[in-house]
């Protein structure tokens, strides 16, 4: 049985590749649900059967035992939304905080996401380990919240974001957009695909883009050129081999400085096209992804599925920048601080697993067996600058071309840091009876950290999952889960012993509903996260300079509530609503007991999207609306409070079909110009202004 192909804003056939986050696989209790039609006059079907998905298993929103979002291509068009940064800043519950160097740092449930998938195939990413990711690529993105130790391996309990690429299509297709907008953005990508011979039996399919922009902030930039391409060969009525490429170009001219505060934390109010590096900053990125795989059904309902990927990524940066906290009587503090950089990136990961029926006591359960590998290697070479940038810097009155470019010394590495893990898991779901469902899993891991003449090893790690789903209506499930994951730790005790991992472990349960014959996806959730064995500096050896010993000590607890709609509730309006409550707090810690561990994270953050086409001359013409709200957070730096209060950012969209082929939309950000910052660092620098109301035109094509 064929897997159709489907055009659904939030389809139910797009769910079934949640296995990939989780393992779960249900397809033999799927139930029959339509899927969800795309704006406009596009017809939707889904393929909810037991067929195997392009990733593992099959199963939808309301047979995964924990917090599940899907953003779809089709809405990732529809609100515009060009990278990954963007696709998370409107995903329910994830605060999203700009970095220097280009990075971003994505959190949910206050914790840092650091469980990433490739398909489902688990690699690193943030910091130097990849590029800024650009969304052209994907099909879809899939975010289940809360720990996912089983499958991921080593990591915090926050998240697992999935990026399922597109995939050769077994009919031709055509498309293009073009994009301008604010501060010179211009953007346009090209996507072709299809057959390449007369049976389809090979299939190929190309995407590539090209951005330029500039930034609301002066003399920053950025030039980025990708290319993906992959393609499809089917061996045999029942294997498909899988091949991919894709290579990112970027060259900037960076904002390592954002801007700081004065001395006593209270904001200076500097104008957010304030810029306080210098002219000649440069962050130039390369990246190379090499990917493949091969997927066989088996004559019993059994799949095997065996995929690799590689990506090989060299950058190179230097600035110069403005760092130190103002004097609010002189207006003095901040100095030119600078450096240059080079990081050599690699990294290999390995996913094969089987999946499929069995029948036990009469009734049809389903297994899953697997391991995954994965190996990274990061190094870092650093030099000085032959002359000193160390001069003053008038925040109020500063000229970026002012310095010249100095000369850079000679590059020094200390070696690379390689870190590679390991792991078998099993899952297996069980029925017990016709309303109830209960899975098991294990995962048996092994990390090692090798580096500067170091070396950390973990063996054997056990990471137990538990979940229970209960159908109380046709349309209505409850659920309850427990997952845990460990995250490595480096510190050593005072006899040298390195400290046991820091293990999270999340308790959830909560309600989820398809309603209206599966058009509009319900849920509610209540979640309580701990995270124990945290690193504290041993009361009983004191630091000696950089020298300090610990013990595993720490504990801290995050918990709140989670509610998400989605779907399609009336005929031409598309809708996805979330809101998160969360509070965190330092359960045990020796100088921060009974406070909020992760201060950054709002406890209250609302996401909003909603747009309809009306229903006259077929639905030409449509219209959206998104507002994303949080309330106030604070930031902790050298017994200073930085504080951003609560706001909200309203966004529109005015889109308008012209024929068959052609549609132009136009998409307006921060409607209302709220000056707020997206993150806080510090008094001394890396305080992020979010962005200023901005105007975009797009338009695409389809053939």
């Amino acid at each position: 049985m064929s897997i159709s192909r489907t055009r659904g804003w939030l389809r139910a056939s797009s769910c079934s590749s949640l296995s990939a986050l989780l393992l779960l696989p249900s397809g033999a209790f799927a139930q029959s649900t339509p899927g969800i039609s795309q704006l406009d006059t596009v017809t939707v079907t889904a393929d909810r059967e037991t067929t195997p998905s392009l990733l593992k298993g099959s199963q939808t929103l309301r047979e995964t035992p924990q917090s599940v979002t899907i953003i779809t291509r089709e809405r990732m068009d529809q609100q515009n939304l060009q990278s990954l940064d963007e696709v998370l800043q409107h995903a329910p519950g994830i605060t999203v905080q700009p970095y220097q160097l280009l990075t971003t740092g994505y959190y949910a449930r206050g914790f840092k996401i650091d469980s990433f998938q490739q398909d489902g195939v688990p690699i690193q990413m943030g910091q130097m380990a990849s590029p800024p990711q650009d969304a052209g690529i994907y099909e879809r993105v899939e975010i289940l919240r809360g720990a996912n130790g089983l499958m991921q391996g080593s990591g915090n309990p926050a998240a697992t974001v999935n990026l399922v690429p597109k995939r050769a299509p077994r009919e031709f297709l055509a498309n293009g957009e073009l994009s301008a907008g604010s501060w010179n953005r211009y953007r346009g990508l090209l996507d072709v695909g299809g057959p390449l011979n007369e049976s389809g039996s090979l299939r190929a399919r190309i995407v590539a883009n090209h951005e330029d922009r500039d930034f609301f902030y002066d003399v920053a930039g950025q030039k980025t050129s990708s290319v993906y391409g992959t393609a499809d060969l089917d061996l045999g009525p029942d294997t498909v081999l899988t091949v991919g490429l894709q290579r990112q170009r970027i060259r900037s001219t960076t904002n390592m400085a954002g801007v700081p505060f004065y001395k006593d934390g209270s904001d200076i109010g500097l104008p957010r096209s304030t810029y306080l590096d210098v002219d000649w900053d440069r962050f130039d990125w390369d990246t190379t992804r090499v990917f493949g795989g091969i997927e066989h059904a088996f004559g019993n309902a059994w799949t095997a599925k065996l995929s690799v990927n590689y990506q090989n990524g060299d950058s190179k940066l230097k600035y110069a920048g403005a760092n130190g906290a103002v004097d609010p009587a002189t207006g003095t503090g901040p100095r030119l601080t600078g450096a240059a950089y080079k990081f050599e990136n690699d990294q290999k990961s390995v996913d094969g697993y089987l999946n499929g029926p069995f029948e036990f006591l009469g009734r049809r359960h389903e297994a899953t067996v697997g391991w995954n590998y994965q190996r990274t290697s990061l190094e870092q070479f650093s030099a000085n600058f032959l002359t000193p940038v160390n001069q003053p810097v008038n925040v109020w009155d500063w000229d970026p071309g002012s310095v010249p470019e100095p000369g850079i010394g000679p590059y020094a590495s200390r070696g690379p840091t390689r870190t590679t893990q390991s792991g078998l898991y099993a899952v297996g779901r069980f029925s017990l009876a016709d309303p109830l469902t209960v899975i098991t899993g294990v995962r048996l891991s092994r990390w090692k950290q090798e580096g500067a003449g170091t070396s950390t090893k973990l063996g054997n790690e056990l990471t137990p999952y538990g979940g229970v789903v209960l159908d109380i209506a046709p349309q209505w499930s409850l659920y309850a889960s427990y997952a845990q994951i460990f995250q490595p730790q480096t510190q050593t005790t005072w006899d040298g012993k390195t400290l046991d991992p820091v293990k999270g472990t999340n308790l959830e349960a909560g309600i989820k509903g398809e309603l209206l014959d599966g058009r509009l996806n319900t849920s509610l959730a209540f979640f309580n996260i701990r995270q124990r064995n945290r690193a504290q500096v041993d009361p009983a050896y004191p630091c000696a300079g950089m020298t300090c010993f610990y013990i595993s000590g720490g504990e801290v607890e995050s918990q709140g509530v989670e509610a998400e709609i989605s779907g399609r509730p009336l005929p031409g309006l598309d809708l996805s609503f979330g809101y998160t409550y969360n509070t965190t707090k330092y359960l045990k810690d020796a100088q921060s007991q009974g406070q909020a561990f992760a201060s950054f994270t709002p406890r209250h953050i609302a996401r909003l999207w909603a747009n309809y086409a009306f229903p006259w001359d077929g639905g030409r013409l449509s219209a959206g609306m998104g507002v994303q709200a949080q309330s106030a957070y604070t930031v902790q730096s050298g017994g200073l409070t930085l504080r951003q209060g609560g706001y909200a950012l309203v966004s529109a969209r005015l889109g308008y079909r012209i024929n068959r082929n052609l549609s132009a939309a136009l998409h307006l950000n921060n409607l209302f110009d709220r000056r707020y910052y997206q993150s806080l660092s510090g008094p001394q620098w890396n305080n992020r202004y979010g962005e200023p109301r901005s105007v975009m035109l797009t338009l695409r094509a389809q053939y």
